[in-house]
């Protein structure tokens, strides 16, 4: 027959491997076989919610205006223990709660409930222990949420930055042992191959999504750097930092010169500089209307045409002027006002008339005159039949049609009848005033 002694040693050692075998990772323990107590140890036990909580903290360096901490996890309450040789048949485990954001009083009121449950069960107590603090520890002590706590000092930390760390690493440890289904590729994944946006929380492999992000970089195409997902409503950019994260340094480097450069390009008092080994920004001096001195190379050039400088007498000669002239033309009134500061309101004005005088010219060019089929010269007809002769590789042609005429038989064209110029080489001109040749035949 086993003694009480023996039983209780044998229910300690079956109590050691169940708590060991259900919570491996968050117990540890020591065994001394000469003296009691035989086993001590401690068992951190995990609180966690399905869903975000809030947690205002009061103290400190915290402000009433400051936003609340968005937790699913908080630091785990600790049960450091003691099995005395006649536990848990005759005394109790002996044993005091730890836990880093519960008051005192919490603590003590929860020890005294824990005791009551050793009373009721006396079988592999610290099991019935970690249930009870998991799962109604927090209806028991009247814990609610939004939680407020004072943000004390422990440890050379802030209460508040230790569980947002804490938060933080639970949920990272949550997200590695899952599994995702890649939005890219559409393969099923372990979390730690996987990663997972901040703003909007899809997912994604790291593979697929870091060679995306770094062919847009090299591309250029810094506003498509956001979540890949086609319904997905976050309107917010990833940071400089994330990117960094998932393309690594080198290319997130450029990715943040990029940013940088398309802020500059946004500012109407900054150009770069035009010479191709350097391009740096250059920001406009109040002082000269023109003249711009590059910082970093010393290039001076001008600010509207972005050529060398020219002086502030000599107009500016501008590129794609065709262009920039429609996009004034149709501008708004704020967007012709920055223009004008990036142009010269002057330089615009005279592009405008020019513009505007080339158009008039070009449709009289249409209007009036012919293009050689040889050379393309617009030949106008002044008088005389529609047989022509360019003036400048003595092509012949028709004026009406355009079409190439045969100079050893000028006039077959005029009198071939599928021809649409036939019995027309003298549309549009009073044949009483000319000669008609005599291998011309009026039918």
């Amino acid at each position: 027959m086993i003694d009480s002694e023996d039983d209780c040693k044998i229910q300690q050692e079956n109590e050691i491997m169940a708590i060991k075998a259900i919570y491996e990772q968050d117990f540890t323990y020591t065994e001394n076989s000469i003296k009691a107590p035989r086993y001590r140890g401690a068992l951190s036990i995990k609180i966690s919610f399905p869903q975000e909580n809030l947690i205002f903290f009061t103290g400190g360096r915290n402000v009433s205006s400051d936003p609340p901490l968005k937790v699913r996890y908080l630091p785990p309450v600790k049960i450091i223990f003691a099995m005395p040789s006649d536990y848990p048949n005759q005394k109790p485990l002996e044993f005091e709660l730890e836990c880093l954001w519960m008051r005192w009083d919490w603590l003590k009121k929860l020890e005294r409930k824990l005791l009551q449950i050793w009373e009721e069960k006396k079988d592999v107590v610290l099991d019935h222990f970690a249930e009870f603090i998991q799962n109604e520890a927090l209806d028991y002590l009247q814990i609610t949420f939004p939680l407020r706590l004072n943000d004390d000092y422990i440890g050379g930390s802030m209460l508040k930055t230790i569980i947002h760390t804490y938060n933080q690493q639970a949920m990272n440890q949550d997200f590695v042992n899952d599994h995702f289904t890649c939005g890219i590729c559409l393969e099923e994944k372990r979390g730690e191959r996987c990663f997972q946006l901040r703003t909007c929380q899809h997912v994604f492999c790291q593979e697929c999504l870091r060679e995306y992000f770094i062919m847009l970089i090299r591309e250029g195409f810094i506003l498509q750097i956001k979540c890949p997902d086609p319904g997905c409503k976050s309107q917010h950019k990833l940071t400089v930092d994330e990117v960094t994260e998932i393309v690594g340094v080198e290319m997130g480097k450029r990715y943040s010169d990029l940013l940088e450069k398309q802020k500059l390009e946004t500012d109407p008092l900054m150009t770069f500089c035009p010479r191709i080994i350097c391009q740096a920004p250059v920001k406009k001096d109040s002082n000269f209307e023109k003249l711009c001195i590059c910082t970093k190379c010393t290039f001076a050039f001008c600010w509207f045409c972005q050529r060398t400088w020219h002086g502030a007498s000599t107009p500016c000669h501008m590129d794609h002027t065709k262009k920039i002239v429609e996009e004034y033309m149709n501008a708004d009134e704020s967007t012709k006002a920055v223009m004008e500061l990036r142009y010269g309101a002057k330089n615009l004005e005279k592009l405008v008339r020019d513009a505007t005088a080339e158009l008039e010219t070009d449709k009289w060019v249409k209007s009036n005159t012919q293009p050689c089929p040889q050379c393309e010269t617009p030949i106008e007809k002044s008088m005389g039949c529609n047989h022509m002769l360019c003036t400048r590789c003595e092509t012949h042609f028709c004026y009406l049609c355009g079409h190439w005429i045969d100079p050893k038989e000028p006039y077959q064209h005029f009198n071939d009848s599928k021809s649409p110029c036939n019995q027309r080489l003298f549309d549009g001109v009073n044949v009483d005033d000319f000669d008609i040749p005599d291998d011309f035949v009026i039918v």
